[in-house]
């Protein structure tokens, strides 16, 4: 004869299962809040920027070449995608299989923001993003600081690729060689005997939530080296504004003053998208006239500005799009499972056919990585 059930028991078990699931889903409504706000708060800064620099930006392109400003548009464009593909790569390599557009509407929502002060508003945002449609909240964390870890190393090796070019030009790097330091550390620290302390350190302070596992070296190494052509577009969209602009230099010490000045800037966490200090490092390893240099480095920043306003204006609709998608797939199904008839007893159930391909399309992606 089985024991009674305690009422009390059951009572108090229900009531703490309400009360969980009142506060997740009023967890859920503040981030949702907080995450609109934080997109109208970085919008107006980005116009604010724009408005700001606009009397320097302004008398540089008035005579600018137009064919060269578009092929700088292009250059940003493709190495900002570049990053969010590399942040891709990162999400399949921790176990997190999503579809390449997925991840690049992610990234491209939460660059807005980097135009905010403090470092964590990117991330938040685009591992927010990630977490809203079905990625685990810590893989999505960790691989966008792995994916930073991975893109600094890649234009430390971008800087390298590009010195015995400027050395055999005659040109000089100053302390721009300091960059270089960061190709030994770089790839030490991504080796899984240095890597797996950090991720077992990160699992104790946050009392298991982030649980990844490092993936083995020539991975962590094949990640840094996709990393290095989105940093020679970086530098070959501020060449190509240099040119725009009617300056003489040679394109290989500017693209390396615009590499450096962007990761320092970057670093730099405390500064809304690394906004005057950027300028100040690339004005001081360009090899331009001052005056030049700044035009070169505020054009080249509304280049930015322009691909990130676009590209989050594009991600935050798809991004709205797919939730609406995918919530009205879940109720349809959920209807259909409702009133599907019951298979006779020992028939086994195969999946649908749309589940079978996804899963396929998964792993094909998790292979070519």
């Amino acid at each position: 004869m089985s024991d009674p059930v305690d009422s009390d028991s059951m009572t108090g078990t229900t009531k703490a299962s309400s009360s969980d699931f009142y506060r997740s889903g009023r967890l859920g409504r503040i981030l949702r809040v907080a995450g609109v706000l934080i997109a109208i708060v970085a919008v107006g800064v980005c116009v604010r920027t724009l408005v700001d620099e606009w009397s320097s930006i302004r008398t540089s392109i008035v005579d600018a070449d137009v064919r060269w400003l578009l092929t700088a548009l292009v250059a940003s464009a493709a190495a900002m995608t570049g990053l969010g593909l590399l942040w891709w790569r990162c999400l399949l390599v921790f176990g997190s299989l999503v579809r390449r557009r997925d991840a690049l509407a992610w990234y491209f929502g939460g660059e807005l923001g980097k135009y905010l002060p403090g470092g964590i508003w990117p991330v938040l945002g685009r591992g927010e993003l990630a977490a809203r449609s079905g990625v685990n909240r810590s893989a999505a964390y960790v691989t966008t600081l792995i994916s930073y870890a991975a893109m600094c190393v890649g234009a430390a090796i971008a800087c390298a690729l590009l010195a015995p070019v400027i050395a055999t030009s005659g040109g000089g790097l100053g302390w721009g060689w300091a960059m270089l330091l960061l190709i030994p550390v770089g790839v030490s620290a991504v080796h899984p005997a240095v890597l797996r302390p950090v991720l077992n350190l990160g699992r104790r302070l946050t009392r298991g939530r982030v649980h990844p596992t490092p993936p083995s070296w020539p991975t962590m190494l094949g990640l840094i080296a996709r990393a290095v052509p989105t940093w020679i577009l970086v530098g070959a969209g501020a060449a190509a504004v240099t040119a725009a602009l009617g300056y003489h230099q040679h394109p290989a010490q500017v693209a390396f003053a615009a590499i450096v000045a962007w990761i320092l800037g970057f670093l730099a966490v405390p500064v809304p998208a690394g906004a005057g200090l950027r300028e100040l490092i690339f004005v001081l390893l360009a090899g331009l006239p001052s005056s030049s240099a700044v035009a070169v480095a505020a054009v080249s920043r509304l280049m930015f500005i322009v691909v990130d306003a676009v590209g989050a204006a594009i991600g935050l609709w798809w991004v709205r799009r797919s939730t609406r998608t995918r919530r009205g797939s879940r109720i349809g199904q959920d209807h259909d499972r409702r009133n599907a008839p019951s298979p006779p007893e020992g028939t086994r159930v195969e999946p649908d056919r749309a589940h079978r391909s996804a899963r396929r399309a998964a792993w094909r992606e998790m292979r070519n990585v």
